[in-house]
């Protein structure tokens, strides 16, 4: 008879309480309950986060799932806001209120851009975890652009002018300039990913688009498209580890999708449905907040979740 040592190489160990482990289907004996038992993934889940002080859509996100930054948003509002990975506390306010901007970068280094007060702006905004400071403009004034990057390499993806627009550019910390277009124009996608290895996914064109394409630093190519097509959506993570969630299909749509390089899957649906959300994070642990019909609702988002089950012969 094979045993477990001589299949993997070691021992199934003996405990009397079970271990703290976030090693998927590692295996030991609990000698107090005399089972023998396993850590064991329940797929991904979404948890409720600690709601925004202010409810918004149509916001910009920046950060991770446990220092996420949210500002600007519906009813041309410049609050800020950070998340430690419980609750949210007052950040300081952007130096231009709008909503409809992007977002990219981290709690302590963030950067806003584009958006719309009562027309379509070009200014960027640098966050420094206290204080917004102006930063180089847009080439061109627009709103519900893709985003990805950091504050010292961020990028702009697609939006909205005067029309749908396929043009990226590329923040340097200081300036922004053209990079490669698009091959489908469009707004109100999501992005993710970093300046030379970035993501851009669903949006709208004349009407809503499931397309995926990949940048390396300079051009667009063609990725698997999305398994429901949508607008208004959020994103994270990286170009062959990302998350795509809520939006808008014919109604507000809960859908969350993660990519791994080459196409789409299904995963487990935000538990509230909303377009015009905030998305920050990564594939494993994203970040939710806000949307539209007006919410505070923050979501926490973990892939794979671990729990300890008792091994039987049944």
């Amino acid at each position: 008879m094979t045993t477990y040592k001589e299949i993997f190489g070691k021992y199934v160990k003996n405990y009397s309480s079970d271990p703290s482990s976030d090693i998927e289907g590692q295996i030991w004996y609990n000698s107090t309950s005399g089972t023998f038992k396993s850590q064991v993934s329940l797929g991904a889940v979404w948890a409720s986060g600690g709601n925004l002080s202010t409810a918004r859509n149509f916001l910009g996100g920046a950060g991770t799932q446990t220092a996420g930054l949210a500002f600007g948003g519906d009813s041309i509002t410049a609050v800020t806001e950070e998340y430690g990975g419980t609750s949210w506390t007052a950040g300081g306010n952007m130096g231009t209120a709008r909503f409809g901007l992007s977002g990219c970068g981290l709690q302590t280094a963030g950067l806003g851009f584009g958006g719309y007060t009562t027309v379509n702006v070009n200014n960027t905004e640098e966050y420094d975890g206290s204080t917004w400071t102006a930063g180089g403009n847009l080439g061109t004034a627009k709103r519900g652009m893709g985003s990805a990057g950091i504050q010292t390499a961020g990028l702009a993806i697609g939006g909205f002018t005067t029309a749908v627009t396929a043009a990226t550019e590329e923040y340097d910390g200081s300036a922004w300039a053209s990079g490669g277009n698009l091959g489908n124009a469009r707004y109100l996608l999501a992005g993710a990913g970093t300046q030379t290895v970035g993501l851009a996914f669903g949006g709208f064109t004349t009407a809503n688009t499931a397309v995926t394409e990949e940048y390396d630093g300079s051009t667009w190519t063609a990725g698997g498209s999305l398994n429901t097509s949508r607008r208004a959506l959020a994103g994270a993570g990286i170009q062959t580890a990302g998350l795509a969630f809520g939006g808008f299909t014919t109604a507000v749509s809960n859908a969350t999708e993660e990519y791994n390089g080459t196409s789409w899957t299904n995963s487990t649906n935000l538990t509230t449905a909303r377009s015009f959300l905030g998305g920050i994070g990564t594939q494993t642990a994203g970040l939710a907040f806000g949307g539209s019909p007006s919410t505070a609702a923050t979501e926490e988002y973990t892939d794979p979740t671990l729990a300890v089950q008792t091994i039987t012969t049944s």
